[in-house]
């Protein structure tokens, strides 16, 4: 197994780039690889998938993750890793525009999961 130096993280989307996620999905996911009811699947590379979905009116949650996992080489390496990266938008009709309100890069993952399920059961 390959020592934690050379774990590399996925090429993340930007933000830009989890608004048109949400925005396509918001529209009919036109251009998922897969829907279904709240749900599309996307590919932003073979190595990197991102899953966005209706939280509740208009939150939606978009997530980008390696559908394979991560390389795993012992403990030491977990405070390294990162499964996935998650975005939580809120969609404003009157203006047309998306509002970032929570990112779990700066929260956390396990905050991250935590809002999404409480925005979910609002």
């Amino acid at each position: 197994m390959r020592p934690a130096k050379y774990l590399v993280e996925p090429a993340y989307p930007t933000y830009e780039q989890v608004e048109s996620y949400a925005e396509d999905f918001r529209t009919g996911a036109g251009s998922a690889s897969d829907k279904g009811e709240g749900y599309a699947r996307y590919w932003l590379a073979s190595t990197l998938a991102v899953l966005t979905t209706l939280l509740k009116g208009d939150t939606y949650a978009v997530v980008a993750y390696p559908p394979a996992g991560f390389e795993y080489a012992g403990p030491h390496e977990l405070a390294v890793l990162l499964y996935f990266r998650g975005w939580i938008l809120e969609y404003h009709p009157e203006t047309e525009s998306w509002e970032l309100l929570v990112s779990s890069h700066e929260v956390g993952i396990g905050e991250f999961i935590r809002l999404c399920i409480q925005y979910k059961a609002e």
